[in-house]
């Protein structure tokens, strides 16, 4: 049998990746203003609030998830706002809830302690 004397490395193909289309990327930045700022109302709104802060955490405490919600949907307006808590801290996640905006093309969660 006949062996090369030289070594044969094989070239592997250079990796080609498909064209870069920002218009997802820039449609999440243009919305993300307008989630930072129903972010801030929520926090504005809970601060200014503390009877509203006291409903939100006996309700939680309680287990009663339709009165969360109830109540974060009444801060929130045309957002969505997915709650969950511990005996710890409570998670906001808000997400803009429209038909011309894409799915799920950006979001903003605040984590804040309670406990």
């Amino acid at each position: 049998m006949y062996y090369s004397p030289y070594p044969f490395y094989y070239r592997y193909p250079v990796n080609t990746y498909p064209p870069v289309d920002t218009t997802l990327f820039q449609q999440s930045l243009q919305t993300y203003p307008s989630l930072l700022e129903k972010g801030r109302d929520v926090v504005q709104h809970f601060t200014t609030s503390s009877v509203r802060m006291q409903q939100l955490m006996t309700a939680a405490q309680a287990g009663q998830d339709e009165e969360v919600d109830r109540i974060m949907q009444e801060v929130a307006g045309p957002f969505d706002v997915r709650t969950t808590y511990t005996p710890m801290s409570v998670t906001f996640t808000i997400s803009i809830n429209q038909a011309n905006a894409a799915p799920q093309c950006c979001r903003l969660q605040m984590y804040l302690r309670w406990g």
